[in-house]
């Protein structure tokens, strides 16, 4: 697995045992609705662990998030990770546990690395870019039923 792939899913393990530890407290989350749907109090703790994770491997890295980043600490890096912390809010609000962490690393404007992590079923998939896609369920189905083997 390449460096920044484990680092990458270093940091979805860390935030999926915030959203974990989340999940069983959902009645005391303080939720305030937004344009674009919902926000609660956790997801800084989550964006929180990813960033710190990512930056103390890569401190040259930018980060591109949808509420606050540290882009700006760097905007001028060639590596950019993109993070949800839970893709899915609505969803887990709501108690259905389909959401999950997604990263990604774009390198000079290019995405390389990839990890999704469902932390309701401990399932996690990688993918580098010309690389094999791995999955802790099996194989990755394509458009069309065929497997992918490579990304």
């Amino acid at each position: 697995m390449h460096p920044t792939l484990t680092i990458a899913v270093k940091a979805a393990r860390r935030a999926g045992n915030i959203i974990n530890r989340a999940a069983r407290d959902l009645d005391r989350l303080t939720v305030t609705a937004k344009a674009q749907g919902f926000c609660q109090r956790g997801r800084s703790r989550r964006r929180g662990a990813i960033v710190e994770t990512l930056l103390d491997a890569y401190p040259d890295h930018a980060i591109l998030a949808e509420e606050g980043t540290a882009k700006g600490a760097n905007a001028a890096a060639e590596n950019v990770w993109i993070i949800d912390p839970l893709d899915g809010t609505t969803n887990f609000l709501h108690g259905f546990p389909q959401y999950c962490v997604s990263i990604a690393l774009a390198q000079k404007g290019q995405v390389t690395q990839g990890v999704v992590y469902d932390p309701v079923r401990n399932d996690l998939f990688t993918a580098t870019r010309g690389a094999a896609r791995s999955s802790t369920t099996g194989a990755f189905a394509c458009r069309g039923g065929r497997t992918c083997a490579t990304a």
